[in-house]
């Protein structure tokens, strides 16, 4: 029962009073009523009250029948086991049998049969006898968890699964085993483990030692050849486990069967390599040594004992000790201490070395090469291997001095030289042509001249010569190539075809001269006879002694001579009159004399006798040994700069008068202005303090305070702006965190705005007064238009390289884009509002700009405005 004394099982004896269809919520107290102890029991009484009493209970079924036992506590569950009490018990006593109590929580098999003999049997045996069997259900349980977990593993094991008895006969395997051996569980279940293997290729130690294993009880891992149901058959690792119970004793064997087969055959391949690899070097042309990681010989072949003078058989020498070996044979070269320390120093480092070059006592040259080897990144050996190139260095000596003579006369050409093949790759270059590319000789061997030199236009061309070069021609040509610092420059090139011993065409070569110098020369003399001739200014070449040679058509267009006319005069004789500069002809002549640029203004005279003003400008032209070859000068006719001039000076003084007057007036002006509001502003105050003034009448007076208040600042800031241009600045360091919290100060901003200064502000060399009032106007200008409950403004800046650039940025109305443009000028308003501070903006823009800066804004409307400010430094 649970502690509701709902049944949850009974036993086979009390089914003839308790209907066997019972439900989990089928309650005790529906069948049996308890009699003893003497209290009243109802459905709500706790059996944890009954523990360890003596209970008596009345069937309600049948008659007379009563039941006398005890209550115990059995996990979360309660369990009465009691017997039949009446007068005549010992004629008709009857046992209580308990054949199972079941549940979700546990399982019960109880036999109590002849445990009572017409007599109770005491409550504390019986106890120990349920304990006793519910510890032995646990472990039951555990077993057979353990056993489930095991058939699991089994099942989706990858490998074959079987499991034998202790003779190895199978009684189950796992679908993965009947995969791999395509047997069906007929043919598979009760047969001896032994014949699943392979009768022609078994190994008879492998099978006894298997057959040895299930005697003994202990495990065994193999490898068989194994059967397979209708196929070839296949290698297999087999791994056996014997299975113990709690005493050690073996209940059976637990066996898995791996597919070896393509691991065997790889081994086969490599055994057959093995076999290839060492009758190869057993009988190359080159000295091998195959030393394993504890330099111990594993193959040597004959080549390498000729030429160490090795007088044994190589097979003999398998498993020698090679540590001493260089010792033994550093006789043999030049430099025999280097040879050892050398061979020391490899075999330490354990880096490939390729072709190292020997020399030997006796004029012999051998390349040696050492590779290290590696298993799984575990060093297992050495191979060294050495090459007699005795023939191959004599005779390339012999061909590197003849090669070197030649290469010496080109190396000191001074024109470059390169030899490319057939698919333009460069086989060699001088050092003068080094020079010329800026690629260095190692730079350039081995790579594509087209590559390295040519743009695409260029590379057709070249092609084009390559198809001349294989059909024998040999011509010259002029390329612009790119260097390695990507100038572009000219090339004169005098190409042939390179022939092999056979007399094919192998590649060209070719004799490169820059002549980059010479075609900017030209270029730049038919571009500077171009612009003399097409320039709009006179243009006059003269010889040594200042006479004229080559005048272009603007010097006749503005003199009204012609070139037949003046060929061969001085300019000066018939240009020059009554009213040019005396002093300017004489700095003219004298410039000339020694050579010297010459630069002035003067009068000339037109063939018609007018006059006109040049500005003349030019020098001489130099040989390279310093000899003066000509003079050339360009003439401009400024006749009418020089009147412009004139007027600008006259406009000039007449401005600068005006402005004075201006600067007289506005402060006449703003003085007239400002008396008459002082005026207003008196009467007003008079008015307010007539008490018989009604509330609509001080309203009206507010307002023209108001409005005298905005008047009198407007006529200060007309002032102001007026005469920033004229005044003097005094530059000092300025503090600007200083300036900004001095201007929070004055302006008295609202609780409701919150000015934050995002990082510290630079100091600047600039006018004190004059950057307190740029913040001053910019931040005012922020507070009046502010519609938010909660203003922001936020002053931060960046330093440039050359400037510092401010930024005021509110969360105010902001300002249509269309109207963005005039907010800094004096002549367009508009916003009507209130607080409006007239010409700030102008005056903002006005100090700016008079200190070299720019201001500008960026703004949305309903987001807010931020000023940028930039300062120089």
């Amino acid at each position: 029962m649970d502690k509701d004394f709902s049944i949850k099982s009974f036993g086979d004896s009390l089914s003839k009073y308790i209907p066997k269809t019972i439900n989990n919520t089928t309650s005790f107290f529906d069948f049996f009523k308890i009699k003893a102890p003497n209290f009243d029991c109802n459905h709500t009484t706790n059996a944890n009250e009954l523990i360890s009493k003596l209970v008596t209970l009345e069937s309600l079924f049948k008659s007379n029948l009563l039941l006398k036992g005890h209550f115990n506590k059995h996990q979360e569950f309660f369990l009465f086991v009691g017997t039949p009490y009446s007068e005549s018990l010992e004629a008709n006593a009857t046992l209580l049998d308990i054949n199972s109590i079941e549940n979700n929580s546990f399982e019960l098999d109880i036999d109590l049969q002849k445990v009572f003999e017409n007599q109770e049997i005491s409550n504390q045996d019986l106890k120990s006898l349920v304990y006793k069997i519910n510890e032995q259900n646990e472990a039951l349980k555990r077993d057979k968890a353990e056993i489930e977990k095991l058939s699991l593993v089994a099942s989706y094991n990858t490998n074959g699964v079987v499991l034998t008895d202790i003779n190895g006969i199978v009684f189950w395997s796992n679908d993965a085993y009947l995969k791999l051996t395509n047997f069906s569980n007929l043919e598979l279940l009760n047969k001896p483990l032994f014949n699943l293997f392979s009768s022609d290729s078994i190994n008879c130690e492998v099978l006894e030692k298997i057959k040895n294993s299930f005697i003994q009880g202990v495990g065994f891992d193999c490898e068989v050849f194994h059967n397979k149901n209708k196929e070839a058959n296949f290698w297999s690792r087999i791994k056996g486990q014997p299975v113990l119970d709690g005493n050690g004793a073996i209940l059976q064997y637990f066996v898995v069967f791996e597919d070896i087969t393509r691991e065997k055959n790889i081994q086969d391949r490599l055994k057959e390599y093995e076999i290839r690899l060492t009758s190869v070097i057993m009988n190359l042309q080159k000295g091998i040594l195959l030393e394993d990681e504890n330099r111990k010989t594993v193959v040597v072949n004959k080549e390498f004992c000729s030429m160490f003078s090795i007088a044994m058989d190589p097979k003999l020498m398998v498993g020698l000790d090679c540590s001493q070996s260089a010792e033994q044979s550093k006789c043999f070269f030049k430099d025999s201490e280097q040879f050892v320390s050398r061979i020391n120093q490899i075999v330490e480092k354990k880096e490939i070395v390729l072709n190292e070059e020997l020399e030997l006592v006796d004029g012999r040259y051998f390349e040696r090469s050492f590779i290290p080897l590696f298993t799984d990144g575990i060093y297992k050996g050495h191979l060294w291997s050495y090459n007699d190139i005795t023939i191959n260095k004599n005779y390339y000596q012999r061909v590197n001095y003849e090669k070197g003579k030649y290469r010496r006369i080109i190396a000191n050409m001074n024109i470059g030289l390169l030899e490319v093949d057939n698919d333009d790759t460069i086989l060699l270059a001088n050092q003068s042509f080094s020079d010329m590319s800026g690629y260095t000789i190692e730079e350039l061997i081995g790579k594509k001249g087209s590559e390295l030199f040519l743009e695409d236009q260029e590379k057709e061309k070249l092609i084009d010569k390559g198809k001349e070069r294989k059909g024998g021609i040999s011509d010259s040509y002029e390329m612009i190539i790119k260097n390695k610092q990507r100038e572009l420059k000219h090339w004169l090139i005098s190409g042939a075809p390179n022939y092999n011993i056979n007399g094919e065409v192998i590649g060209s070569i070719g004799i490169h001269l820059d002549i980059t110098e010479q075609k900017k020369q030209e270029q730049q003399l038919i571009l500077l006879s171009l612009i003399a001739e097409k320039n709009i200014n006179s243009v006059i070449i003269c010889d040594d002694q200042g006479k004229i040679e080559w005048v272009n058509n603007s010097f006749s267009s503005m003199s009204g001579y012609s070139f037949e006319e003046v060929k061969g005069k001085k300019p000066g004789h018939f240009l020059q009159g009554k009213d040019s500069n005396l002093e300017q002809i004489h700095y003219l002549r004298t410039q000339l004399q020694n050579g010297l640029p010459f630069k002035c203004e003067l009068i000339n005279y037109k063939k018609s006798g007018e006059k006109y003003w040049v500005k003349i400008q030019g020098q001489a032209l130099y040989s390279k040994e310093g000899k003066i070859l000509k003079y050339f000068a360009i003439e401009e006719d400024i006749t009418s700069h020089k009147k412009l001039k004139t007027q600008k000076e006259k406009l000039v003084n007449s401005v600068a008068k005006t402005n004075k007057d201006l600067e007289s007036y506005a402060l006449i002006a703003s003085h007239d202005l400002k008396a008459p509001i002082r005026s207003i502003y008196s009467l007003v105050t008079c008015l307010k303090e007539d008490n018989e003034l009604d509330k609509l009448s001080l309203e009206y007076l507010a307002i023209i305070e108001k409005k005298l208040e905005k008047m009198n600042s407007q006529i200060d800031d007309v002032l102001e702006y007026a005469q920033i241009d004229y005044e003097v600045f005094n530059y000092e360091d300025v503090n600007c965190n200083e300036i900004v919290s001095h201007s929070i100060e004055l302006l008295q901003i609202p609780d409701t705005i919150k000015v934050t200064i995002v990082q510290q502000l630079p100091t600047i060399l600039m006018d004190r007064y004059r950057i307190q009032q740029l913040f001053q106007i910019i931040m005012s200008n922020a507070v009046n238009f502010i519609d938010k409950p909660k203003g922001i403004i936020e002053i931060d800046y960046k330093e440039e390289r050359n400037s510092f650039i401010f930024t005021i940025k509110d969360n105010g109305r902001g300002i249509a884009k269309e109207n963005q443009y005039q907010i800094f000028t004096i002549s367009k308003y508009f916003n009507n509002h209130d607080r409006s501070i007239g010409l700030g903006l102008s005056i903002a823009k006005k100090i700016v700009e008079m200190f070299n800066g720019r201001i500008w804004i960026e703004s949305e409307l309903g987001i807010g405005t931020t000023f940028y400010i930039e300062l120089k430094k």
